[in-house]
C-alpha cells in the first residue's frame, strides 16, 4: 500500500511494511518538517500579483511548512500570497516595498486578511479563511513603550489614561507646538499649548466657544485684553449679581448699555435703580482728583435752546423743578428751566 500524505504539513504517512531500507530517511524528513513548523523560518521574495507558498509532500524545502514567514520584493499592483486551503498558523512579517499597493494573505480559494507595510502579524486559518489574531483581540496589556504608526480607532468602548492614579503626564503634540494638549498629573493641571500649566485648565493662545459656556468659578484676565462680540453680532450681555438679574445689561442689537434694567430708554446708558427701599442714588460720582471737574460735557453749542449745550446767560425762562442731589453727604437741589433763554 502506498504512502499518503498529511493535509496540514504534508509530512508523509506510511504504510505498514512499506519503504524497507527508507522509512528511517521519511521519517527523519517528517520531523524536520514538524520542527519548521513550530520553529522554522523562511524569506519568500513575492514574484507576481498572485502569488503562492511552494509546497511539495514529503520534501524538507517547502515554504508553507514554516512557522515564521518573512515577505520581500516589490508590488507591481495591489497583491496575493496565498497558501494551501488547510487548517495552519503563520507569523508573517511584510518587509515588501508596497508603494500604493495593497497585500492580502489567504488560503487558496478563500478570504484573505490585508497586511500592513512593515508590520508582523500573527494569522491562523480555518481551511477557507485567513484571520489576523490581533484585529479583534481582547485585552492587551503592555509593560513597556507602545508605538503605534498607523491609525488608533476607539469603537465601541471607553479610553482612560491612568486609572491607578499615578504621577504620569499625557502629552499631544501638534505639527509645531509640542504642548498642544498636556495634562500635568503631578499637579492635577490641563495645559493647552502650555507645558507648565498653573491653573485647574491655562490656554496659551485663542481659544473659541460656539455654544454656551459657563463658569462657577472666578474667571481671572491677566495680561491681555477681553472682548466680547469682536465680530460685532447682534448679541446681547448680561451680568448679574445677588438679587438684580440685568445689574449690567448690553444690548447688541440696539448698541445701548443699560445698569439695573434691560428695558433701555432713548438714551445711551440707561441706570435704573428700581428699589423704592433701596436708600441708595441711582449714581454715585467720587472725585479724587480735587483740581478737576466731576462731569465733563461735551456738545455743539448755541446761544439759544437749540444744541445740546446753550451759551446763554439769560434768567428768562419759567423753572419747573428741581433735581434732588448730595454734595459731600448733603442735599442739594439743582434748578431746571424749561428753556435756556
Amino acid at each position: 500500500m502506498a504512502s499518503t500524505f498529511s493535509s496540514s504539513l504534508n509530512l508523509e504517512l506510511q504504510a505498514s511494511g512499506e519503504n524497507s531500507g527508507t522509512w528511517g530517511v521519511i521519517t527523519n524528513n517528517n520531523l524536520q518538517k514538524v520542527e519548521s513548523a513550530i520553529k522554522g523560518y523562511v524569506a519568500v521574495a513575492i514574484a507576481s500579483t498572485s502569488d503562492s507558498l511552494d509546497t511539495s509532500d514529503g520534501s524538507t524545502t517547502d515554504e508553507q511548512s514554516n512557522a515564521i514567514i518573512k515577505l520581500t520584493g516589490t508590488l507591481t499592483g495591489n497583491t496575493t500570497m496565498q497558501s494551501e486551503a488547510v487548517e495552519t498558523w503563520y507569523i508573517v512579517d511584510n518587509a515588501t516595498t508596497m508603494g500604493t499597493h495593497s497585500l492580502s494573505f489567504k488560503p487558496a480559494g478563500g478570504a484573505g486578511t490585508d497586511l500592513v507595510a512593515g508590520s508582523k502579524h500573527i494569522l491562523y486559518s480555518d481551511g477557507s479563511t485567513m484571520f489576523d489574531v490581533l484585529n479583534d483581540a481582547g485585552n492587551i496589556t503592555a509593560n513597556g513603550t507602545l508605538t503605534v504608526a498607523g491609525d488608533v480607532s476607539l469603537d465601541g468602548g471607553e479610553f482612560k489614561f491612568n486609572e491607578a492614579g499615578a504621577d504620569k503626564d499625557f502629552r499631544i503634540e501638534g505639527n509645531t507646538a509640542t504642548h498642544l494638549f498636556f495634562s500635568d498629573a503631578g499637579n492635577d493641571r490641563i495645559g493647552i499649548n502650555n507645558a507648565s500649566p498653573s491653573k485647574t485648565l491655562d490656554i496659551t493662545g485663542t481659544f473659541k466657544t460656539s455654544g454656551a459656556a459657563e463658569f462657577a468659578g472666578d474667571v481671572d484676565v491677566d495680561g491681555g485684553a477681553f472682548t466680547f462680540n469682536e465680530a460685532g453680532a447682534s448679541v446681547d450681555f448680561r451680568a448679574e449679581t445677588n438679587t438684580l438679574t440685568n445689574a449690567f445689561f448690553i444690548d447688541g442689537s440696539a448698541d445701548r448699555v443699560g445698569f439695573g434694567t434691560n428695558t433701555l430708554t432713548n438714551g445711551f446708558v440707561t441706570i435704573d435703580q428700581a428699589s423704592s427701599t433701596g436708600a441708595i442714588a441711582a449714581l454715585s460720582i467720587d472725585q479724587g482728583d480735587e483740581d478737576q471737574e466731576f462731569i465733563d460735557f461735551r456738545g455743539t453749542s448755541a446761544s439759544d435752546s437749540s444744541a445740546s449745550i446753550s451759551s446763554s446767560t439769560d434768567e428768562g425762562g419759567s423753572k419747573v423743578g428741581a433735581i434732588r442731589i448730595s454734595v459731600n453727604g448733603t442735599d442739594r437741589f439743582i434748578r431746571i428751566y424749561d428753556t435756556a433763554i
